[in-house]
């Protein structure tokens, strides 16, 4: 698979786990394993663009490009590459805690916790990945209105 495969491979990977959550909503378990695998599955797709990155090249991909030099855009960087890998590894390990944590105390709306939870952390990858302002923008919108209902 090609870096520019990968990086937007690595991007989609969580929206498509939250898509897939909200089908699980009647069996814990099976919401809790995708949300798991999601993880996983992302980690592994953000730890092998880093070979790449490492030997210098920075990997871009433009998704698609609305009017000339207006283009959603990815580029992947040492600095946006580390974010990545940090919040990839991150998101596995505060997702066990969760599982214990909503479980532990009986919360309500655990799938939809799930769901934003996901999209935030595929936001934020597309963040660390952001090739121009456009897409930075696009991205931590979409982090922004992610996150609101996790602490509301």
């Amino acid at each position: 698979m090609s870096p520019e495969q990968t990086i937007l491979l690595s991007i989609l990977v969580p929206f498509l786990g939250a898509a897939l959550i909200p089908l699980t909503w009647a069996n814990p378990n099976i919401r809790e394993t995708i949300t798991l695998i999601t993880g996983a599955i992302l980690f592994y797709l953000v730890s092998s663009i880093y070979p790449v990155v490492a030997g210098g090249a920075q990997p871009s991909v433009i998704l698609f490009e609305m009017l000339p030099g207006l283009a959603i855009a990815f580029t992947v960087e040492p600095l946006g590459m580390i974010f990545a890998a940090i919040a990839s590894f991150l998101w596995i390990i505060t997702t066990v805690y969760s599982i214990g944590y909503m479980r532990g105390h009986d919360e309500q709306n655990q799938t939809r916790f799930y769901v934003l939870f996901a999209i935030a952390i595929g936001a934020a990858i597309g963040i660390a990945f952001a090739g121009n302002m456009l897409t930075l923008f696009v991205f931590y919108e979409v982090l922004t209105i992610s996150t609101f209902p996790l602490v509301t």
